[in-house]
This record gives C-alpha cells, sequence and structure tokens, in this order.
C-alpha cells in the first residue's frame, strides 16, 4: 500500500515541481502584510529586459520582488534579500552563525530592562551623512512610530532608545528582553538616515534608498530587477563585485532556463531536489546546498468541530510519513523535527523525539475521537508548495482524512491568514531568524498572539517565562516544557526544516548561510 500510494504522488511531483518553487522564496519570521506598496510605479531609467552578467557583475534571482525598499515598512526574507546589500544593522552573525558586531562593536545588559551598545566609528552613509547614536534613537524612534505603519514586531519590547554620548546608546525595554541582540540583526536593527528622510520624504525614500551598506542604490524597475553599484567607501572594505542586480522571476522553470543561459548567476529559488538531479551534469552549473533554519508544519484550527479533539491532532500527526517525504520527494535534503524548532536555534531540545509514522495507531486514534470513518477538511498553501501538499494530503488520506487543498499565490495566502480566514489547515514555513525558538514561537502560542489558533494556560505561562527571563537556563527549562506540552497536544502538524537549494554558475563563489539570506558582500566572481 505505502509503495502504491508513493508512487502515484511522486508522479504528481515530477508534474508539479516545473511549475512550483522549491525553496519558499517569502521566508517571513511570521506571516504578515506586505507593508508599504513602495513604488508600484519603478525607479529605473532602463525598465524591462535582463540585466548582462559581466566581468565584476553578479545577478542574483528570486522569485519574489521587495514590498518597498524602506526597510522599515517590510517584513519578509526577499525584501531583506535586497534591502540587506544596501543597509547594514547594529548586529550581525559570524560564519560559524555566532552574533557578531555591525554598527554595534559591542553590548552588555546593564540591568533587566537595559542594553547598552557602542557604536562603531568612521560610518557614514551613501550621501555622506554620518552615523552615531542619534542616528539609532531616530531609526527606532522611526520603527516604533504608528505613523511608519511598521509591520516589524520584534522591537515591541523597546521602550526608548537613550543617547548616552555620540557613540554609545541605551535600549530601555518595558519588559527583560533575552534576545534582543538577537533581534537587532535583521530587520528591527537596520539604520535608516534622518537628514535624508527629513529632506526627501518617506515616499522617496522608499523608492530611492541611503544605506551605510556595501551597494548602492541604482535603480529599481518593479516586479523586475533592482540594480546596485559597489560601495567604494564601505567601511569593511569595498565589495568584489562592482555590479549587483537582482532580478525578479516568479516562475521555476523561467528561473532554472535563466540560469542555463547565464543570465542569472544565482538562482536562490526554483531549484528543488528534482531540478537539482537534472542539472547535476551541466557543465555550467554547480548545485549548492546548505543548512537552514526555515521549518515547515500545518498549522491547525483548534476550534473547528474535528480539529478540537486532541486525538485526532494526534492522529493527523501519526498518519504522516515524514521520513519517506523527505528520502523520496526532498532528496534527503531536510531534516524531521519534533515541533517548530530547528535544531540551529536556541530552545531546542534534542531528547524530545518527533512522532513515529503508525496509520494504524492513527486510525486508532480517529475512532476513539468518534471518526472510525474520517471526515472531510481543507487545507490552504502556497502554491509553490503544492508539491508537498498533495503528498500530504494523499497520506491523510489513507487513514480516512480527506483533505481538500485550496491553493493560491504567496499574498493570498498571507493575507488570509492576517485577516483570520485561512482554512482549518493550513501549510507554512517559519524562518526563526534570530536563531532563539522565541521566535519560532513568538506569533502562534500564547492566547493573545496575532496568529494563535490554540488556547492553553500552561503554554501562556511557559511563553512568558522563556520572554521575559535573561537567564539561559530557566529559559531552556521552559523552552523544553514548551515543546513536550506541543507533542502531547499536538496543534500544529510537525513536518521538516529543509536544506536551502542554489543553482549558481561555476564563476561565482558565494557561500550561503544558515538564515537563507541573500546578502552578497563577499561574493566574487572569476
Amino acid at each position: 500500500m505505502k509503495t502504491k500510494w508513493l508512487v502515484l504522488v511522486l508522479g504528481l511531483v515530477l508534474l508539479l515541481s516545473a511549475c512550483s518553487s522549491s525553496k519558499g522564496g517569502t521566508g517571513s519570521s511570521s506571516p504578515s502584510p506586505s507593508g508599504s506598496a513602495g513604488s508600484d510605479a519603478g525607479t529605473s531609467p532602463s525598465a524591462g529586459g535582463s540585466a548582462a552578467v559581466g566581468e565584476a557583475s553578479l545577478v542574483v534571482g528570486q522569485d519574489t520582488d521587495a514590498s518597498t525598499l524602506d526597510p522599515q515598512k517590510q517584513g519578509k526574507m526577499p525584501d531583506m534579500n535586497i534591502l540587506s546589500n544596501m543597509f547594514d544593522t547594529l548586529v550581525t552573525r559570524d560564519a560559524d552563525n555566532k552574533l557578531a558586531p555591525a554598527l554595534a562593536t559591542e553590548w552588555k545588559a546593564i540591568d533587566d530592562h537595559t542594553w547598552q551598545f557602542k557604536l562603531r566609528q568612521g560610518v557614514k552613509f551613501h550621501d555622506g551623512e554620518s552615523f552615531n547614536a542619534n542616528v539609532v534613537k531616530y531609526s527606532i524612534d522611526r520603527l516604533k512610530d504608528p505613523a511608519t505603519a511598521s509591520p516589524i514586531v520584534e522591537l515591541n519590547s523597546v521602550k526608548e532608545v537613550d543617547v548616552v554620548d555620540d557613540y554609545t546608546v541605551n535600549f530601555v525595554t518595558n519588559a527583560p528582553d533575552p534576545i534582543l541582540p538577537n533581534k537587532l540583526t535583521l530587520f528591527g536593527g537596520v539604520m535608516v538616515p534622518p537628514n535624508y528622510i527629513k529632506e526627501k520624504g518617506d515616499e522617496y525614500f522608499a523608492s530611492h534608498p541611503v544605506g551605510t551598506g556595501p551597494f548602492k542604490f541604482v535603480s529599481w524597475t518593479k516586479d523586475n530587477k533592482v540594480e546596485m553599484e559597489a560601495n567604494a567607501d564601505y567601511w569593511r572594505g569595498a565589495p568584489k563585485i562592482k555590479k549587483l542586480t537582482f532580478r525578479i522571476i516568479p516562475n521555476a522553470a523561467d528561473m532554472v532556463a535563466a540560469l542555463r543561459a547565464g543570465e542569472v548567476d544565482i538562482a536562490a529559488t526554483g531549484i528543488n531536489a528534482d531540478v537539482a538531479n537534472q542539472l547535476k551534469n551541466d557543465s555550467s552549473v554547480n548545485i549548492v546546498t546548505s543548512p537552514w533554519i526555515r521549518t515547515f508544519y500545518i498549522s491547525l484550527n483548534t476550534s473547528e468541530e474535528h480539529l478540537a479533539k486532541k486525538e485526532v491532532r494526534q492522529a493527523m500527526n501519526y498518519a504522516i510519513d515524514v521520513k519517506s517525504i523527505i528520502d523520496s520527494v526532498l532528496g534527503g535534503k531536510a531534516s524531521r523535527v519534533s515541533t517548530l524548532i530547528p535544531k540551529q536555534n536556541f530552545g531546542y531540545d534534542a531528547n524530545i523525539a518527533p512522532y513515529d509514522y503508525d496509520p494504524a495507531k492513527a486510525k486508532q486514534l480517529l475512532a476513539d475521537a468518534g471518526y472510525p470513518n474520517g471526515f472531510t477538511i481543507s487545507m490552504d498553501a502556497d502554491n509553490t508548495n503544492a508539491s508537498y501538499v498533495q503528498i500530504i494530503a494523499a497520506q491523510l488520506g489513507q487513514v480516512g482524512i480527506k483533505v481538500n487543498v485550496n491553493l493560491m499565490d504567496s499574498k493570498t495566502f498571507t493575507a488570509n491568514i492576517v485577516a483570520g480566514k485561512a482554512s482549518p489547515m493550513y501549510y507554512q514555513g517559519n524562518t526563526g531568524w534570530t536563531m532563539d525558538a522565541l521566535s519560532n514561537f513568538q506569533s502562534y502560542i500564547k492566547s493573545d498572539r496575532k496568529y494563535n489558533r490554540w488556547k492553553n494556560a500552561d503554554a501562556d505561562k511557559l511563553i512568558d517565562q522563556e520572554e521575559q527571563s535573561i537567564d539561559p537556563q530557566v529559559r531552556q527549562q521552559a523552552f523544553t516544557k514548551l515543546q513536550q506540552l506541543l507533542k502531547e497536544e499536538a496543534p500544529f502538524v510537525y513536518l521538516y526544516q529543509l536544506d536551502s537549494y542554489y543553482g549558481m554558475t561555476k564563476r561565482v563563489s558565494w557561500t550561503p548561510n544558515s538564515i537563507g539570506l541573500l546578502w552578497m558582500y563577499n561574493a566574487s566572481v572569476n
């Protein structure tokens, strides 16, 4: 029986993989609005056409354009992939995923409610404006100003930023925030130029960004490309790449064709295990895989009639053969997860084992719940994940749960979740980019959170403990108890964390990172 269904669904996968992306380009830390509409008119003097690949130039392809080039009005990884090349954050991560200095050179907690940051001197924005403590205060004040309407939520704990001297600031929080430095490695940690924004206005800044990063903005043709040039005065030293272009190629087949034709140097989306196998003998292309922290699961609305019963939720976890999906469909480039936390993130507990694949037990649990003949339910998914969702639906069907799959574009899928209109089940990926389990749980677990679909008083208390203590041992104990509770109560179906796939032309040298950020400062071409 197992072999029969796997043959059927693999056939479906091969059909769907020609038109779907494997990498999940919308790698948000949580479902979030797209932010400001930005400049939908485009700003490029050379709209249309493909960017030429040439000496010391690099073209990166991804499937989704930035929603805006204002870094404080966006909250998604595709946006951040582009913006991270023009803007710097206060803190960054090194090659070992450890926190490392960026615009801040050192930091420490001086009490439970205050983090102090020493700032790098001699840094200038692309227009010549100096970076200093007043820039940090302006950036955070602007981020938190309701008029900015920023979708970035990670700095909600920050009450204010106090300027101590020209190159020292204190972040004062409303409650203890144990991972504030982690939160300053991406979205909320971006520094913006006060004088430029005051002079030009928000709308102009959103289409003509000025940062302190390794590349300067040149042009933006909406849904086509963003062009940048090297910042020769970059404080780390000038990048080796002189011209950097992000091309937007939504269709996976088109992305692969562009890679083969040398029109893009790095295909950041559109490459999966099947495509990688097809390209393995292509003399012009390298396929690179890298450990990734993006973790996939199915959210269950526990207020729905069937999903309100724990036995049903547990049955779903027993019914899905995750290992066979990893081995047969994902080419072995994924790891089983027990709950929502990838193994690289603080809080992960290796002693908590994932659910076994046990369809007989799943059927018994369904019978115990009063559904010996199963039931019918619907599940939403981004259409780039069609192949995986169809397999999962087929496996649930084997134990009597008929799943009607609703595929839709990424914007509609996210909008439905934000609006609370999603189906009782939806397939979702989460990049806990702070590399702390707080981010994996933040929007989903506590009863008062935006995307919560499960109420549990014990979970609420444990979230408070891990979010409000600065003691690592206390936090780890809370995370362990949370994972044990999540496994027992099963408000999600737990699946896998993927490895990332990249297709690269052989002239490119670039090392991916665990977060999946397309930061090209260290890239080079032969």
